[in-house]
């Protein structure tokens, strides 16, 4: 049995080389087990691509780590895929995993013979901007576009903190322009269109370290959700955080939700983008996101 383990050391601010360091001294049989160490933004594509015909590969990072790693397997790659989240905000572990885990645990139970599988959905999302570039991902825990996305360039690309303090300070620093997107968007031949905060589709329940802004997605339910917010108030908003901290927005009227297969969705101007917290472009136009037929199978622990 071939294992690739990838681990990002950045993962955490730093959890990852720390975890890494523990993993060299532990007591497991390392004969078939082969680390790989990003050393750059993307470098966990490339490994993916290399390593795609593994019997397994361990992820041991964060949400973007996952999100190229994700991108980088081959179509017909058979690997059973582990996670270990190690990164900031960790929001596909979130949905996936049913409790808090030990991370050394994990790791072990990734190396068992026989480990439960759960069959995970992902999707395949095109992204046209104003430009006329287009750009093709996977997306496997979040799509948002409007504010969340603002939110998430900030947290990307200006980041104080680590996790849910992290994206809390990006949202205000956002809050300072209130940006809203007029969009039109067709999802398995139902319409709906309108002037939101923002619209973001779940495979995964959480974006930005806990905050459900997608409460009824599923990560294996065969279905992708799309959550509509509209506000006309930063009040609202601030209002609002607490109840998306809890998991408890399902019942907030400023709150549409609604399930889909394959979604088209327009913007009248072009705003800011991101898959699974990654911001991809700030000037999307027209976004395709569907439901892949192919599931990925992932050892899970506990099911």
């Amino acid at each position: 049995m071939k294992i690739a383990v990838i681990i990002n050391p950045e993962s955490g601010k730093g959890n990852g080389r720390k975890f890494y360091e523990t993993l060299k001294i532990a007591n497991f049989d390392k004969s078939q087990v082969e680390f790989f160490i990003t050393e750059r933004p993307l470098h966990a594509v490339e490994i993916a691509k290399n390593v795609s015909n593994y019997d397994r590969i361990i992820i041991c990072g964060g949400d973007g780590t996952l999100h190229e790693v994700i991108n980088g397997l081959k179509t017909d790659s058979n690997a059973l895929l582990g996670l270990i989240p190690i990164g900031s905000g960790n929001d596909f572990s979130l949905s996936f995993h049913s409790g808090k885990e030990d991370n050394m645990s994990l790791f072990e139970y990734c190396l068992t013979e026989n480990p439960k599988i759960r069959n995970i959905n992902f999707a395949e999302v095109k992204i046209i901007d104003a430009n006329g570039v287009i750009f093709q991902k996977r997306l496997i825990n979040s799509f948002g576009v409007g504010f969340d996305a603002k939110v998430a360039y900030y947290n990307q690309h200006k980041k104080v903190f680590s996790g849910t303090i992290s994206y809390i300070y990006a949202i205000m620093k956002s809050l300072v322009e209130f940006s809203k997107i007029d969009f039109e968007a067709t999802f398995d031949e139902n319409n709906i269109s309108g002037n939101a905060l923002f619209c973001a589709v779940g495979n995964g329940r959480s974006i930005g370290g806990g905050l459900y802004l997608m409460p009824n997605a599923k990560v294996d339910d065969n279905i992708l959700n799309l959550s509509i917010v509209s506000i006309n108030s930063r009040f609202k908003l601030l209002a609002l955080l607490p109840k998306a901290m809890s998991n408890s927005l399902s019942s907030r009227k400023e709150l549409v939700q609604k399930e889909f297969h394959t979604l088209n969705l327009k913007l009248k101007h072009p705003f800011y983008a991101h898959i699974d917290g990654e911001v991809i472009t700030d000037k999307a136009k027209h976004i395709t996101i569907t439901l892949s037929e192919t599931k990925l199978n992932f050892i899970c622990k506990n099911i």
